[in-house]
């Protein structure tokens, strides 16, 4: 621990919802060292700025985080909190995980301006707002005839443009994360989750990332408590799948690890008497292939199956898929006429690996 009363100076982003997150751990951190002062610094990234285009267009949401992740190199902060999913796989050099806190719930929630409960309430031909080539691929599989639109924006941007509260409809649905509405307080709109069989989440939805220098000890030592050893071997195992298939944020890969009940055994407190449970998808841009893994092993057995699922998923032609899955869509957001309708396409094809 510090002997001197030296702030700790947190790094986020300027949007409402990196705020509420940075400030969220802030206060735990103030809990566990109450003479030690917290201070912010907030910082408009590179991705804020440019909502009108498409992320793969401009190097993908690695934009959210660089600025933040300079303070920390520059040694102006001592902590940056971040949406894990916004990270890029590979680890920054210089910077380190220090913390994975309890995570929140991964799933998507569907959101419409006439309360539709499920996908398949939407009507034919809807346009559905999305910058995530894994939402736009996994809505086509469930409905090709859907129309995807890119939209882009922070949380309350993206309800405004489907909820539409100055009369333009631009859009008849999105999707957006369970977990940022919740710390939003925005309640009322997680009335519709997504069944996760439906729509999968992103790497490490859902989880924050407390991340400082890797030669910070201090620091790294203070925020060890902080860690949540579920979530962190939950997270740690995405991000090993999309590091393996050479994907990033705008690649159409949805993969969940999470923690499984299995029947009672004599080794309740061994470790190998927990179980993990792994799904991956990895699609083509319009849903209508998909190639999937859904297995459980013990704890201890966890990072073989990630190596092993890396292995079987380029045998199976991930890497294709990866390379060609944020075409479907546009680079550019629509203008604000009413949403066309078009024909239906041909029933998605699911390629699945049974589960272990």
């Amino acid at each position: 621990m510090r002997r001197s009363q030296k702030p700790i100076v947190i790094a986020a982003r300027r949007s409402p919802l990196a705020r509420i997150q940075a400030e969220l751990i802030g206060k735990r951190i103030n809990k566990l060292h109450p003479k030690i002062e917290v201070q912010y610094r907030w910082v408009e990234s590179q991705g804020d700025k440019s909502v009108g285009q498409s992320l793969a267009d401009q190097g993908g949401k690695g934009l959210f985080t660089k600025d933040v992740e300079q303070l920390l190199l520059n040694g102006e902060a001592d902590l940056a909190i971040h949406s894990l999913k916004d990270l890029p796989a590979a680890d920054t050099t210089g910077l380190i995980l220090a913390a994975i806190p309890r995570r929140a719930n991964p799933c998507d929630v569907l959101i419409t301006p006439n309360a539709l409960t499920s996908i398949n309430d939407l009507p034919q031909g809807a346009v559905v707002g999305t910058a995530s080539p894994r939402r736009a691929a996994q809505l086509l599989k469930l409905r090709p005839d859907l129309k995807i639109d890119l939209l882009r924006g922070n949380v309350q941007t993206r309800l405004d443009q489907v909820l539409s509260p100055d009369g333009v409809k631009r859009y008849d649905a999105t999707l957006l994360a369970y977990a940022g509405l919740s710390r939003l307080g925005m309640t009322q709109h997680l009335t519709h989750a997504i069944p996760l069989d439906q729509i999968m989440p992103s790497a490490c939805q859902g989880a924050l990332a407390v991340q400082c220098r890797a030669d910070d000890n201090v620091t790294l030592t203070r925020c060890l408590p902080l860690n949540n050893p579920e979530a962190s071997t939950a997270v740690h195992a995405e991000r090993q799948i999309v590091a393996g298939l050479g994907g990033d944020c705008h690649s159409p890969i949805a993969v969940l690890a999470e923690q499984s009940k299995q029947p009672p055994t004599p080794a309740k407190r061994n470790a190998d008497a927990h179980w993990f449970r792994l799904r991956v998808r990895v699609l083509s841009g319009d849903g209508s292939t998909c190639l999937e893994i859904d297995e459980q092993v013990k704890t201890k057995d966890l990072r073989r199956l990630v190596k092993r699922t890396i292995k079987d998923l380029k045998q199976r032609g991930a890497q294709k898929l990866i390379d060609a899955g944020c075409e479907i869509i546009p680079l550019q957001a629509p203008d604000q006429s009413a949403p066309s309708t078009h024909a239906p396409a041909n029933p998605a094809q699911s390629v699945s690996a049974s589960p272990a």
